[in-house]
């Protein structure tokens, strides 16, 4: 059930590793904090964590070993907390609360591709927006290979970052044709974080 004149905001950001997503909006949340919002960066997998450890889960590595059935309701389940949790944090402020939900809109695995906002995670969090960043592939691979920390040696390839791109924005419009989301896309830039963030930040004020 949505609130009438909410005074909060949703938005889902979403992004290849090595594009630069948490950089944006970092730097965004500055931008948007100066103007008088409210911002705050959710991490879903976080999110979905601490939820398991009181559920008993010890560690990643346990969460990621439940079976798909109990992962699922576990998702759904985190899914409305974190809604709950950006409706209980937004109550009696003046100012708008903006929730940036850092997660994914799909998975690669080895049993295939994942959504990461299936119907019963994109119907509990129900976000205003669902914005993909995104930067060429050549540059994608680029700072995946510099970024010793977070490489990952099965997206470092053009053609394959090409794909996983365009398959990212056929799953985020699916995702959002469910809620009534909008779809939109931030381009960053070699060296221009600033020219995203101003982009990220603009979308934000039209909600």
């Amino acid at each position: 059930m949505l609130e009438p004149l909410k005074n909060f905001r949703i938005v889902v950001v979403a992004g290849l590793p090595g594009v630069g997503k948490s950089t944006v909006l970092s730097r965004t949340s500055e931008l948007l904090r100066a103007e008088g919002y409210l911002p705050e960066v959710i991490n879903y997998g976080d999110f979905m964590f601490e939820f398991a450890k009181r559920k008993g889960v010890k560690s990643r590595d346990d969460l990621r070993k439940l079976p798909l059935n109990e992962q699922k309701k576990l998702q759904a389940s985190v899914a409305k907390e974190i809604r709950n949790y950006v409706i209980n944090k937004a109550r009696g402020d003046v100012a708008t609360f903006i929730a940036f939900i850092d997660t994914h809109v799909l998975i690669k695995t080895s049993s295939g591709l994942w959504p990461g906002l299936p119907e019963y995670v994109i119907k509990e969090l129900v976000p205003d927006s669902i914005v993909i960043v995104e930067a060429s592939p050549e540059e994608i691979v680029s700072r995946q290979l510099r970024d010793k920390t977070r490489y990952r040696a099965d997206y470092a390839d053009t053609a394959l970052v090409k794909e996983l791109m365009d398959l990212m924005r056929v799953f985020a419009i699916s995702a959002a044709t469910l809620v009534g989301a909008s779809v939109n896309f931030v381009v960053n830039r070699e060296g221009k974080v600033d020219e995203a963030a101003h982009s990220l930040a603009e979308i934000i004020r039209r909600l």
